[in-house]
């Protein structure tokens, strides 16, 4: 007779476990929620026990990448008044009246339009101190060394790059004006550089204020390769987050949202201020 299997009773469950359960379900993964107890996406998780993966991750570092942001968009503020005065400047040898100007003018949108962003920033930060090292030139040093500080490296890079797009949008909107504009102050005993700052660059910065906002975006976005340096911006915080939690999804799709948020904002008050731009230069 074959022996008898015993017989196990069916309210029986196996004993709890501390080491079993979901992963990331224990108390040192647990992260605190404070500041979104009251948002649905919460109160929707309730019946699950916990709060939804992305939006506990999103709790957890959103800080670390809100400051990231800060950075880049101090970044990029610092870049842009650099590139706004490269651009201004040059715009103005491009229309000049000395063919010798207008040539330089061209030869660095020519130059610096090539050069891709991330080369330029190499070239800035790695490039420029170690050349000035091997010269040995005093002054050389004593100029291109504090570019070993990798927010001031990046702030030149993005200043260079960015400049030659703004010298081609403000030369644009110089040569939009029509050119009866400039005569009609030169009849009246203007000089040509008085009449292009009375009034030929007001009516032009006026045409200019949008691609210059679009101009801005775009180097917000571009503020990204200074990652690569070590800025810890915001890509550069989806990067240690990513490496330290190994969520690499999450990690970068939360830098995007961070990124699309800040756009969206920017764009918005771009057009608030051209409104009141277009608004005043119509009463005027």
């Amino acid at each position: 007779m074959p022996p008898m299997s015993p017989t196990v009773s069916s309210s029986w469950r196996p004993a709890p476990s501390s080491t079993t359960g979901p992963p990331g379900n224990s108390s040192h993964d647990r992260r605190p929620l404070a500041s979104l107890r009251s948002s649905p996406a919460i109160a929707a998780a309730r019946t699950f026990g916990r709060a939804p993966p992305m939006v506990e991750f999103a709790a957890t570092y959103s800080s670390l990448y809100l400051k990231g942001l800060m950075i880049g968009l101090g970044l990029t503020v610092a870049a842009m008044a650099g590139a706004f005065l490269i651009g201004l400047f040059v715009a103005l040898a491009r229309v000049s009246q000395r063919r010798w100007l207008r040539m330089l003018g061209g030869a660095y949108v020519a130059l610096f339009r090539g050069i891709p962003p991330l080369v330029l920033l190499y070239l800035v930060y790695f490039g420029l101190p170690a050349w000035a090292a091997q010269i040995g030139n005093s002054f050389l040093i004593t100029l291109l060394g504090p570019l070993d500080n990798r927010l001031l490296a990046a702030t030149l890079a993005f200043s260079i790059n960015a400049g030659a797009y703004t010298t081609e949008i403000i030369r644009a909107s110089i040569q939009a004006l029509p050119a009866d504009q400039m005569e009609a102050a030169r009849s009246v005993g203007m000089t040509y550089g008085l009449a292009m700052r009375r009034i030929v660059l007001p009516q032009s910065l006026r045409i200019a204020f949008p691609p210059l906002c679009n101009e801005f975006i775009v180097i917000l976005k571009g503020t990204s390769l200074a990652s690569v340096i070590g800025v810890t911006e915001l890509m550069r915080s989806a990067q240690m987050t990513a490496a330290a939690t190994f969520l690499n999804l999450q990690a970068y799709m939360l830098a995007a949202v961070f990124y699309v948020a800040a756009v969206i904002l920017l764009q918005a008050l771009s057009s608030l201020i051209e409104v009141k731009i277009l608004d005043g230069g119509a009463r005027s």
